[in-house]
């Protein structure tokens, strides 16, 4: 539902050096929610919509986030055929999930309503980057709607130039000069979500940019609640009339559920609501709408609350230590532990007695007898919830109270780890990590500088050397499912392991190579992305490339009930899922490289932060000896296979003669050498081969084709014109010389074309050059025949033996160039040149 407005409003916000305002009423006014957040000249449209009604049977909440980068922002035209936008890029993908992660655990718990968040860039002036106006514009954006959001939430990015963080730094201040690139989301009073790359920092600086990125973030969310206060809509979950209902209608849904059950109680919400609501007719205003929508809310929540409360009760009472019993399961194998809880909460929901009506009663049609009633959809439904929220709670006291993990390790106990590398023998490094029921095979493959990725977005980055990339097949979790390329999942967590490895991947001068990892999960419980930083590692290192560090990453975990909190190492899966944090780091002995962390909860301090970062750094030591006892450094020789790269310089002015007329000459040297060959506008040539001998053969023709002719060099070439006087032989592309008749061999040729004619291939010998008239005279060693040698001698004879021809009246024109293009060789011939000898 939306109404639309006229009601406008303006605040802005100083954040650092950097002024953001947030301005509402002129844009997109049929949206529940629109915002425009703008800093410098770059623009972000942020709009929220939700359905008033939820979603039928959801049992998860359907939000839906999405950015969509338009390349006019930039004053780009799109490239491809089409020429317009397509599917989102992996940086807008990116940026939806930072946008998602922090705002999906606030909202009212049992809300299933459809959300939409959408924010569409519409100015980029490549000086402030846009996803953190994507961030602070969603959180506005909801907060101006009727959505029941529980935000706001502020972000700010946070970098480190010279030593010094800096608050929003420009995107080239991140890209050329910062060693960190860290996004921070919170509210006004805690962190909720943080992802950073850095090159290797130390963990105190990492905390005081936390609590520089605090007091930005809390002057953002003041500016979203004042805008709210001056053109917000009403909320559909009014939570003081919620409270009030509660209090006074509470106890007539309780009577509903004990008198006719589970199903009956939803007959309160349209009975109250037609009683508390105003009624709709031809006359009602959008007030009347909103506030009927507001009872309704209220009144759903009570129910699913009073339901709730009336089951868990007996559930916990009759089954509580079955369930509790249960959570020792979690050591099991996966199938296992499935099988048994299944199996329980089968049970629980099927002999569980409940103090009120289940279903409908049944007869015996045979006896007349009353049957026990067989439960209703909504009341299995409701027995089934009860077990998840009882179990959850059991799992979580066990680890904060009694400090006993689900499968029995110690906090800072790691799963067993095994370790292999050269697993792939095709690919050019490859490294097998298994940590506990987590295994992911890394697989690496070098090529050549034309193959990194060309990236056309809405950033400063244009071509990109290393790429990572994460799978996540369902077999890895024992599943079923479509293979339909990489989901919004995947592409996080394959950014997540490229930024950790980033700061130690060696630059083209060192290693002018293109590289791509792909990691594969093949079985998962617990952090698959830290498993591939882990993989990735040990593959560079099979690769031999020097990296300047190896890395290891590692999930922690959070579990806080009450004053009584525990830091977890290594979560596994229902960890993850049951607990209030989770935590990833990434880096080397010297440092951090990369961060994620999400936070669900409120009250997690700075000593909880420290505790956390220093217990990881413990553990990313421990799995990174393991890696180096495996293999303690990269390999000094890339695999057989992999492609060689060798360089030479020549001079600038050379470049054309090595790309040839329509790169003729550099597609003809690939293909006759079966190499790969990159020119640099410095004079530096590349050249990728697979096997040793034919780069070196690439290199000698390159050196040749480049190389001033000079007296003694021999050269076999091929006859490209003929004349009175004698023969101009090509030497090289673009460089000939006169084969004049006295030097055909010891006598006279009378006729050149006696002896050889247009085409003929011959061996010669420079005799003469004379750079200042750009003659090279040669001699004639050989003449190449039938697939053998002709000497000159037999030549000589058989120009004696050869029919005298008519003598020509056209003698030859003095000074004309013996080579193409002048004084070095280079240009097209012409077809007038010709010499005296």
């Amino acid at each position: 539902m939306s109404i639309a407005t006229e009601r406008r409003a303006r605040v802005s916000v100083q954040v650092g050096t950097q002024e953001i305002s947030f301005e509402t009423g002129k844009l997109a006014k049929q949206a529940d929610g629109a915002v425009v957040v703008r800093a410098g000249e770059t623009l972000v449209l942020a709009t929220a919509q939700g359905r008033s009604e939820a979603r039928e049977g959801a049992d998860f909440f359907p939000l839906t986030v999405d950015v969509e980068e338009r390349m006019y922002a930039a004053g780009k035209i799109p490239g491809g055929f089409f020429k317009r936008e397509g599917r989102p890029t992996e940086r807008a993908i990116l940026t939806a999930r930072m946008i998602d992660r922090p705002i999906r655990p606030l909202w009212p718990k049992g809300f299933r309503n459809e959300v939409q968040v959408i924010c569409t860039v519409l100015s980029a002036d490549m000086v402030t980057g846009h996803d953190i106006l994507c961030i602070n514009g969603a959180s506005a954006a909801l907060m101006l709607s009727p959505l029941p959001f529980l935000g706001p939430v502020g972000a700010v990015r946070i970098g480190r130039v010279d030593g010094e963080l800096v608050l929003n730094p420009t995107l080239r201040e991140i890209e050329d000069e910062s060693t960190l690139d860290l996004v921070v989301v919170g509210t006004k009073d805690a962190l909720t979500m943080v992802e950073a790359g850095a090159q290797e920092i130390p963990e105190t600086t990492i905390l005081e940019a936390f609590e520089l990125a605090q007091g930005a973030i809390a002057k953002l969310c003041e500016a979203q609640e004042d805008l709210r206060r001056q053109a917000g809509k009403a909320k559909w979950l009014d939570l003081e009339l919620a409270a009030e209902i509660e209090r006074d209608h509470g106890h007539t849904v309780w009577e509903r559920i004990q008198a006719g059950g589970l199903r009956e109680a939803a007959a309160v919400v349209d009975e109250l609501a037609a009683e508390l609501g105003p009624s709709i007719s031809m006359e009602s205003t959008d007030e009347d709408i909103v506030r009927q929508t507001q009872v309704r809310a209220a009144l759903q929540m009570l129910v699913e609350k009073q339901r709730a409360v009336v089951v868990e009760g007996p559930v916990r009472e009759q089954f509580g230590d079955e369930l509790r019993a249960l959570t020792d399961a979690e050591q099991d194998s996966k199938q296992l532990r499935s099988a048994k809880r299944s199996l329980l909460f089968d049970r629980i929901v099927e002999e569980v007695q409940l103090p009120f009506p289940v279903g409908q009663a049944v007869t015996d049609p045979e006896t007349g007898e009353e049957l026990l009633a067989t439960k209703d959809s909504v009341t299995k439904t409701t027995v089934k919830k009860a077990c998840e929220s009882i179990y959850k709670d059991l799992v979580r006291q066990k680890i904060a109270v009694e400090k006993r993990r689900p499968d029995g390790r110690g906090t800072e106990e790691i799963r067993p780890i095994e370790i292999e590398v050269g697993v792939n023998p095709r690919a050019h490094g490859s490294g097998l990590f298994q940590r506990g029921q987590t295994q992911i095979l890394s697989s690496l493959t070098l090529g050549t500088a034309k193959e990194g990725q060309r990236i056309d977005d809405l950033s400063l980055e244009e071509e990109r050397r290393y790429m990572h990339h994460y799978n996540f097949p369902p077999f890895s979790v024992g599943e079923t499912g479509f293979m339909r390329g990489p989901k919004r999942r995947d592409i996080g967590h394959g950014a997540l392991a490229q930024r950790a490895l980033e700061p130690v991947i060696p630059g083209p001068e060192a290693f002018p190579y293109t590289i791509r990892i792909v990691s594969e999960t093949l079985e998962s419980n617990g952090s698959s992305s830290m498993g591939s930083v882990c993989g990735s590692t040990l593959a560079l290192m099979d690769a031999g490339v020097p990296i300047a560090a190896p890395v290891s990453g590692i999930a922690m975990g959070l579990v806080k009930e009450g004053d009584d909190y525990v830091i977890l190492t290594d979560i596994q899966g229902a960890e993850d899922h049951l607990g209030d944090m989770d935590f990833k780091v990434a880096g080397s002995r010297n440092g951090i490289t990369a961060l994620q962390m999400d936070i669900k909860i409120t009250g997690v301090t700075q000593e909880i932060m420290r505790d956390a970062l220093e217990q990881a750094k413990r553990a990313r030591e421990f799995i990174l000896e393991r890696m180096l006892d495996v293999i303690p450094e990269a390999r000094t020789e890339l695999a057989g296979h992999a492609p060689r790269i060798t360089s030479i310089s020549i001079d600038q002015e050379q470049i054309g003669l090595v790309i040839g007329k329509g790169g003729e000459t550099i597609r003809g040297l690939e293909s006759d050498y079966e190499v790969q060959i990159d020119i640099e506008e410095d004079g530096t040539i590349l050249i990728y081969a697979t096997e040793g001998d034919k780069a070196d053969a690439a290199i000698s023709a390159i050196r040749a084709l480049t190389k001033e002719p000079e007296v003694g060099d021999t050269y076999t070439g091929k006859v490209v014109k003929t004349t009175q006087f004698g023969a101009f032989v090509e030497l090289k592309k673009g460089t000939d010389g006169l084969l004049h008749v006295s030097n055909v061999g010891p006598g006279r040729v009378a006729h050149i074309e006696d002896v050889m004619g247009r085409g003929d291939v011959v061996d010669v010998i420079v005799q003469e050059v004379d750079k200042a008239r750009g003659r090279i005279g040669l001699k004639l060693v050989a003449k190449h025949e039938n697939g053998g040698l002709v000497q000159p001698e037999e030549l000589i004879e058989r120009a004696k033996n050869a029919p005298p021809r008519p003598p020509e009246e056209e003698r030859p024109r003095r000074g004309d160039d013996r080579r193409r293009g002048g004084g070095r060789g280079r240009g097209p011939r012409r077809e007038g040149d010709g010499g005296d000898g």
